[in-house]
């Protein structure tokens, strides 16, 4: 993450994609923090995109970036998705896939996680063990490819869905 250290306190909150409920645990980052992540990255702080970055961690659940457009009128459709994009590369904010395909954004902890995705209710729980690390590493082994990343979204129904 830079040399941009971040101590922050764990919360969890339970949040809504359309009708669907999704509950994810993080740890807030401030304005400043995720302003001093982007410019430890090279990244320009224009005011848009200050307004852009402060109105997602405001956001308490997940969101997809057409609501965040919603919100943010005055900011062009570009620079919010290209915001969210930056954001989502540098760990300040995870793109999940919901399980009609369009992607989601959630403000969380950085590093490594995977998802559980309920497919009745929405409800996602993230989790950080990988069970997949030892056959990408085969895989990438055995056909001589440099794996630079994967993800994970597992869709089933929750306890309460069954």
């Amino acid at each position: 993450m830079g040399g941009t250290s971040r101590k922050r306190g764990k919360d969890c909150s339970t949040a809504m994609v359309g009708s669907r409920t999704m509950e994810a645990t993080f740890a807030p980052i401030t304005p400043a923090e995720a302003m001093a992540v982007l410019a430890d990255h090279g990244h320009r702080m224009t005011q848009p995109r200050r307004e852009v970055v402060e109105t997602v961690l405001a956001q308490t659940r997940p969101f997809t970036a057409e609501q965040l457009v919603q919100l943010l009128p005055e900011i062009s459709r570009a620079t919010v998705y290209r915001t969210l994009e930056i954001m989502a590369s540098v760990d300040i904010l995870t793109r999940l896939l919901q399980s009609n395909g369009h992607p989601a954004y959630v403000v969380g902890e950085p590093g490594h996680r995977h998802h559980l995705i309920c497919s009745s209710c929405g409800h996602v729980i993230a989790f950080t063990t990988c069970p997949v690390e030892p056959v990408v590493n085969e895989l990438g082994r055995s056909h001589d490819f440099a794996i630079q990343g994967h993800s994970l979204e597992i869709f089933g129904l929750c306890h309460n869905c069954r």
